[in-house]
């Protein structure tokens, strides 16, 4: 306790010691270290947070239920950025453990069934059971199908019928509610993967048992592809043939409109086989026979005598065969060919549903043209500035948009499909613009609110800001006052006269605690000796100011 008193009155009489300056000057060094030292002690005032389950997004139905987590808990230091919630770093067990024990972790970290098949009672039926467990599956499927990019909610009902009969199936359905993002319908790639998820779920499940009902449609869209397939068949082209130009012509902005309509043949499976025959045969087999027979015998001479016969004593030649011999010859020719038709066999297909032609429609904003006049006009002009970018005239407008119609449809034309002989592509292409209706005014914040929301997130900011002004004014006054430090009463002596300087100096070494005149100017002097023995200086001047009085 005494040192503590001993303490105190010494600093009391440092204080009554200094002058006013001083003081002042000492109080505020000391007000600012204790203040800088309070936030050092202190840290960081402002709640740092961070985001839920490392700032993964969260589907309508989790993020709802986080909500309610909290505040049935009674924390309500959180913020909610769109799907996501910060959360105080410091308290994140407090919220954590407050939504597991509500129940409402994401669907990726939790299932509803594994939560039914806990929760089983041993005096609850077999039926109820069932279907505590039927309607937790529903909710994980529905959980599941919201988990697509394009799905925003998405929400499950199944149903199964009695059994008619000895048939042992049960008749079952299952009809499916989808809230996608945006306001686009699903696409029909999209329907038929609800569908193949909800079918594999169920045994004995087939497609015509699920109804898919999307919010953002009109119904327009559905229809039997069966029972229209030329209609399918446009809608899938129009579709293709949009994207395609769409992706084309990306640099052009979001407003761009494209509508595509597709004209298709309506002929199906056309099957054409062409038989030909030539005007000349085409020989397979040759066959030829050639036969020649010779025979010789004599003559009948009747009887023998030359009486009955009719011949007298004629000369004869017994040399000359043909008087006795007859000879025959006989010949035989034989030819066979064997030989078919010359044909030409020719079986062609044609696809069915072929499209013939595709017209595109291609719109632009109005205001396009007069955001890409500045660039257009410094991009001839080089040496321009933005500020010397003229008004755009209605003759600059028409060339513009001109030369923005040719451009596209040299863009879109090759993306087309070929047309007949004789056609043009250039009359398949319409390039049009319309004017851009003015955004709805977003009414702003108040200033005095936005200025008190920014100073209590930024107080300690500001304060700190406050504290270095504070030091840099202290260090000023301290800068301007060293010059002077020393007051003019001093430097006068306090009106007294001052005993002249002894004759005989004393020796470096043989220094003792008493004043010593070296003859210089008395402020130098006064100042040296307090410096050398502030205790010496103090006996003087009590001294001094005890002959005054």
């Amino acid at each position: 306790m005494n040192f503590v008193n001993q303490t105190t009155e010494q600093i009391r009489e440092t204080l009554k010691a200094m002058p006013m300056q001083s003081r002042v000057i000492t109080i505020m060094l000391v007000a600012a270290i204790a203040i800088g030292l309070g936030f050092l002690v202190r840290g960081n005032g402002s709640v740092s947070h961070e985001v839920l389950f490392g700032g993964r997004v969260l589907g309508e139905n989790e993020i709802d239920a986080v909500e309610l987590a909290f505040s049935h808990a009674g924390l309500n230091d959180w913020e909610r950025e769109g799907r996501r919630i910060r959360i105080p770093k410091a308290s994140r067990s407090d919220y954590l453990a407050a939504i597991e024990e509500s129940a409402s972790l994401p669907l990726s970290l939790r299932t509803n069934t594994q939560t039914a098949i806990n929760s089983a009672s041993p005096f609850e039926s077999s039926e109820q059971r069932l279907a505590r467990e039927m309607h937790a599956k529903e909710q994980d499927l529905g959980g599941h199908l919201s988990r697509f990019p394009d799905i925003k909610f998405a929400s499950v009902e199944y149903d199964r019928a009695e059994r008619f009969g000895l048939n042992r199936a049960r008749p079952q359905s299952a009809s499916v509610m989808v809230t996608p993002e945006g306001t686009q319908p699903l696409s029909k790639q999209r329907i038929e993967q609800i569908k193949d998820l909800i079918r594999a779920s169920y045994a004995g499940m087939s497609n015509d048992d699920i109804a898919v009902i999307d919010t953002n449609s009109d119904g327009s869209t559905l229809f039997n592809e069966d029972a229209d397939p030329l209609a399918a068949k446009r809608r899938e082209e129009e579709a293709f043939y949009e994207q395609k130009i769409r992706k084309h012509l990306i640099g052009y902005g979001t407003g761009l409109s494209v509508s595509v309509y597709a004209e298709i043949d309506p002929t199906m499976d056309v099957e054409k086989t062409v038989l030909k025959y030539d005007s000349e045969r085409t020989t397979l087999q040759d066959k030829s026979k050639k036969v020649e027979e010779q025979s010789s015998r004599p003559m009948n001479q009747g009887v023998p005598g030359a009486s009955p016969n009719g011949v007298g004593n004629r000369s004869a030649s017994i040399d000359d065969p043909s008087q006795t011999v007859q000879t025959s010859r006989v010949k035989e020719d034989e030819r066979e060919s064997v030989g078919v038709a010359g044909q030409q066999y020719e079986n062609s297909r044609i696809a069915s549903l072929r499209t013939e032609r595709v017209r595109a429609s291609i719109g632009l904003p109005e205001s396009y043209y007069s955001d890409v006049w500045p660039q257009a006009w410094l991009r001839d002009n080089p040496d321009k500035d933005i500020s010397d970018v003229p008004a755009m005239r209605t003759a600059d407008l028409e060339k513009m948009r001109q030369e923005v119609k040719s451009k596209i449809e040299r863009a879109v034309i090759p993306l087309l499909p070929e047309v007949n002989a004789g056609e043009s592509k250039i009359e398949l292409v319409e390039v049009w613009d319309y004017p851009a209706l003015p955004l709805a005014d977003v009414s702003e914040p108040e200033t005095a609110k936005l200025a008190l929301t920014w100073l209590a997130q930024n107080w300690q900011t500001m304060a700190l800001i406050f504290l270095a002004l504070i030091a840099l004014l202290v260090a000023r006054s301290a800068i301007k006052s060293g010059g002077d430090s020393v007051p003019s009463e001093f430097n006068e002596g306090f009106g007294l006269e001052l005993p002249s300087p002894p004759v005989d100096r004393v020796p470096e070494s043989e220094k003792t605690e008493t004043m010593e005149i070296t003859g210089g100017s008395l402020k130098d002097e006064l100042i040296k000796i307090v410096e050398d023995n502030p205790e010496v200086a103090a006996n003087v001047i009590r001294s001094w100011v005890a002959d005054a009085a």
